[in-house]
């Protein structure tokens, strides 16, 4: 009974201490605590074209900077001979996977992914149906 109950014990210690460590900011977190923020490779060029509604498509590379600043580039094929550049600062939302652009980027939401992000609809959420694969920006090459 005694060395059932001692192995047990040491098996349970065993797994205990093969379980993955995560750390944030020099403290132990759990599993659950990874984001986009923290786990991703997520600063870069990320480029694509946005749906339209009267137009063929609006070409788009925003470019996220490690500092927190950001370039949004956006050219209305059709109509715009060379794009607009805007450029601001970005902030994280409490989930820790969507970034918001300051007022000059219209406080647009986007979801980051493993080398894209989601532009998010005014209300925060992601686009569904057929449009929604023309919804995301990949990371540029």
């Amino acid at each position: 009974m005694m060395k059932t109950t001692l192995t047990c014990a040491l098996t349970l210690a065993l797994l205990a201490g093969c379980a993955p460590s995560h750390t944030v900011s020099g403290r132990a977190a759990p599993a659950d605590d990874h984001t986009a923020r923290n786990s991703l490779d997520w600063p870069g060029s990320y480029e694509g074209t946005l749906p339209c509604a009267d137009c063929p498509g609006i070409r788009t590379r925003l470019t996220l900077a490690q500092d927190g600043r950001y370039e949004r580039q956006t050219q209305y094929l059709d109509r715009e001979p060379q794009p607009e550049t805007v450029t601001g600062t970005f902030s994280w939302e409490s989930d820790g996977s969507t970034i918001r652009l300051d007022a000059s980027g219209d406080s647009q939401r986007y979801f980051v992914g493993e080398n894209q992000v989601t532009m998010l609809y005014r209300d925060g959420t992601r686009p569904t149906g057929p449009l929604a694969p023309h919804y995301i920006l990949r990371r540029a090459q």
